[in-house]
């Protein structure tokens, strides 16, 4: 069985965190990128093969990604690249995965849906903190309530420090403006919706209502015809712009700052007949969780654990996902 790895965008915090973990699991690794000095250096270090290219040239991209079985696009903003990889994975037979949370990128993904089935190719964006704990959390209380009709998802972080990779992809990414599900189709808002206060566990916060992946992820694994997705903003954590932009933040969490995040994500369920559910995903810093996820995930591919096409984590791999990464789903009354 074909068990070859590739990571793409290895130089970013976030790339770096996934191949290393996947490295000390034991992987069938190959980092790539396009910067040579640095895939070259942190292959070495990892002591696997490198690759450097840019993903421009369609039939360059194609020759390096045949052979392998899977591979996890790190390279964001998403917009920019997951196409071109998802098109050439198609191409070539092989499992994509991503851990974009860019809402565009996994409507992209359910457009191939029909021609990643067809070639037997399973299409997987959002496979870290976006969106594994919401996306298997929603899941979780769709089905305590039977039919559901509506579903509220809710994200919360405590003492959160981006890294400066995300942050420059959340400042380069279009704001679509307010967006709902609403009878299974996606619908574009006047005016966001008013706030509501979640509970995350022993505490509760007010959220303001956004547009995020969940919206696409959600439906894909649990049918609901109704959506909305809200935050706490990260501003109320007193996460301030250095004076130089983004390019003055740090590249990533410290290990201490790592070790003070903690992410929630909380979801509702209405079923069609007024039943109601909720639950609860804690978990520790958004960019450990995601290295843990997305090589999870990556070994189940590796494994043979594939269903073609395009699919979210629950979709493909239920509400026990979580507790294979960290974090237990809690119901809350």
């Amino acid at each position: 069985m074909n068990r070859r790895l590739m990571i793409y965008g290895v130089t970013g915090y976030t790339g770096k965190l996934i191949a290393q973990r996947a490295a000390l699991r034991g992987l069938d690794l190959v980092v790539a990128g396009r910067d040579a000095a640095k895939v070259q250096v942190f292959g070495e270090r990892l002591a696997v093969e490198s690759r450097v290219f840019g993903i421009e040239d369609a039939v360059g991209l194609r020759d390096h990604l045949a052979g392998f079985a899977c591979v996890i696009n790190v390279a964001g903003p998403f917009s920019r690249t997951a196409a071109a990889v998802m098109a050439a994975c198609i191409d070539c037979s092989v499992h994509y995965l991503d851990t974009t949370g860019e809402t565009d990128v996994f409507l992209q993904a359910a457009d191939r849906d029909a021609e990643a089935r067809a070639a037997g190719v399973m299409l997987m964006p959002g496979v870290g903190w976006d969106v594994v704990p919401s996306d298997c959390v929603a899941l979780h209380v769709a089905q305590r309530v039977g039919q559901v009709e509506t579903l509220r998802i809710a994200i919360a972080h405590l003492n959160p420090v981006p890294s400066r990779g995300s942050l420059r992809t959340s400042l380069e990414m279009a704001n679509p403006g307010p967006i709902v599900r609403k009878n299974g189709r996606l619908l574009r808002l006047a005016a966001p919706l008013e706030d509501r206060t979640f509970r995350f566990g022993d505490w509760s916060a007010r959220c303001a209502q956004t547009t995020r992946s969940d919206l696409v992820a959600a439906w894909r694994s649990t049918g609901a015809p109704n959506i909305e997705v809200y935050s706490k903003p990260l501003g109320e954590n007193g996460l301030v712009m250095p004076k130089g932009g983004v390019d003055a933040f740090q590249e990533g969490p410290t290990p201490a700052q790592n070790a003070a995040w903690r992410a929630f994500a909380s979801a509702e369920a209405i079923g069609k007949n007024g039943e109601v559910a909720r639950a609860v995903i804690e978990a520790d810093s958004a960019y450990l969780y995601t290295a843990r996820a997305a090589v999870e995930i990556a070994r189940r591919v590796l494994d043979g654990d594939v269903q073609s096409g395009f699919q979210s984590p629950a979709s493909a791999y239920g509400v026990s996902l979580p507790t294979h990464i960290g974090g237990t789903i809690r119901d809350l009354r």
